[in-house]
């Protein structure tokens, strides 16, 4: 103890910090730092200037804001409580988005962070939509604060064309538009989903957008049974196209029945081709779109499934009820993938404030987004784009091949930060709000709500 004071001493007479250090060489930090659980950790005493902290240790002394909202968890170095909610940053005048992004390897915590951050925004009147649940995971969260899963397929259907009820002080004029565009993109995505990421060629989109505006109109029936019908029929041979001669409007049709027919014949039918037989409640405090009965394998379903949800979720949206809502998309790989689910989801983001919509995006190793071109390539940008309109960043561990595009996305990367994200623990999380704020944090989970969010059974072997 005398000896390591001795040290302490002469280090500061040789530091240049001129702030005074504790005279005990150790203190002991109590807090969570295990998931529904308390620990003790040794730390190494240290006072310092806020200057010397901000260049060792970036986000203790960024020019924290203290957020409005509820408990999310702790401050992981200091064990201040961490407060927020997706609409915080904005009124706190730190970023101009309410969007966000969650990277992160797995079991390294970001699940857990979701389903807390989740249930605590119900609780402060934000509503809840889950656009995919692959495992089931967030059906139990559902049940648990009485929100609603929804399961399709096998007979339980779900209408993608369905436009929902016209808000109010929307004119006629205005709302035939919407619905035309809206069908319009809506058979683009399940088109591009089941040819596994090829969009419509030119000649097609023409006569999809035809055919949205004929459903509109009531001259079709606006499913996707109907539709293969039509293109197959009357319909087909006659609609007039401007700029498709008879020709090219015919190939177009025998393109669109070879795909979309799969949803009405082939293996896929039995979920989106019919009117729909499952209700959503939009009151619901919660929203969850159960697509864990797809083989995780079958990239091609959970694609159109993903294609079709997103059109149910944009109806919605689109109805401008009042409500606050986050739009979580668990896997977010399977609506990059999807280049019409990309201008999509781009628009949803780009439209928070006319639907009241905060949209985050659930990644893993940002190393896998070379799955989907160069960075120079269109369909990257736009990725690139929507990751950087996601102002909110909560990184979790990330393995040092991902910290380039880490780098490459955010710019101002601090070494220390370079250094720290490949070593954080588990249930750490790197909150980046705007270019201002940077905190550690580890959620604070309860014990009752623990078993309904932990993931881990089975992880550890035991």
């Amino acid at each position: 103890m005398d000896r390591a004071r001795k040290e302490a001493r002469q280090e500061e007479k040789t530091s240049g910090d001129v702030l005074p250090r504790s005279t005990s060489p150790f203190r002991r930090v109590r807090g969570l730092f295990g998931f529904g659980g308390t620990g003790m950790l040794n730390l190494p005493s240290h006072s310092t200037s806020t200057y010397r902290a901000g260049v060792l240790t970036p986000w203790l002394a960024s020019g924290v804001t203290e957020f409005e909202g509820p408990l999310i968890g702790k401050e992981n170095t200091t064990g201040t409580p961490f407060r927020f909610d997706a609409w915080s940053p904005v009124r706190a005048g730190v970023a101009t988005s309410v969007n966000g992004m969650v990277v992160g390897m797995m079991g390294s915590g970001k699940s857990m962070f979701l389903k807390t951050f989740a249930v605590r925004e119900i609780s402060y009147g934000r509503h809840i939509i889950i656009m995919s649940d692959p495992k089931g995971e967030w059906v139990r969260v559902a049940q648990a604060v009485g929100g609603q899963a929804l399961s399709v397929g096998h007979g339980r259907y779900m209408n993608p064309l369905d436009i929902g009820r016209k808000p109010s002080g929307v004119d006629d004029t205005q709302w035939f538009m919407d619905c035309q565009s809206r069908r319009s993109v809506a058979l683009s995505g399940l088109v591009s989903s089941l040819r596994e990421g090829q969009v419509p060629s030119s000649a097609e989109q023409s006569l999809l957008d035809a055919a949205a505006e004929d459903m509109c109109l009531g001259r079709l029936k606006p499913t996707v049974t109907s539709l293969v019908e039509a293109l197959d029929g009357e319909w087909g041979r006659t609609r007039e196209v401007r700029g498709l001669n008879d020709l090219t409007r015919d190939q177009c049709c025998r393109s669109l029945i070879l795909t979309l027919d799969k949803l009405v014949h082939g293996s896929l039918q039995g979920a989106f081709e019919r009117e729909s037989t499952i209700h959503v409640d939009p009151s619901a405090p919660i929203i969850v779109f159960d697509t864990s009965g797809i083989d995780s394998n079958d990239t091609i379903k959970r694609s159109v499934y993903t294609a079709a949800l997103s059109s149910t979720i944009d109806s919605i949206l689109t109805a401008k009820d009042g409500l606050y809502r986050l739009i979580i998309a668990e896997e977010g790989w399977e609506v990059l993938s999807n280049p019409m689910l990309v201008d999509a989801w781009d628009k949803r983001m780009r439209m928070t404030g006319e639907w009241a919509c905060s949209n985050w995006m659930l990644l893993h190793e940002l190393s896998d987004l070379e799955k989907f071109g160069p960075p120079e390539s269109e369909q990257r940008k736009k990725i690139d784009g929507i990751l950087t309109l996601s102002e909110t960043k909560v990184i979790y561990k990330q393995s040092p091949s991902s910290l380039s595009y880490l780098a490459a996305l955010l710019p101002d990367l601090t070494d220390d930060e370079k250094y720290a994200i490949p070593r954080l623990n588990r249930g750490v999380g790197l909150f980046r709000v705007g270019d201002k704020v940077r905190v550690l944090v580890h959620p604070v989970v309860s014990r009752t709500a623990y078993p309904v969010f932990n993931t881990d059974k089975g992880r550890f072997g035991n």
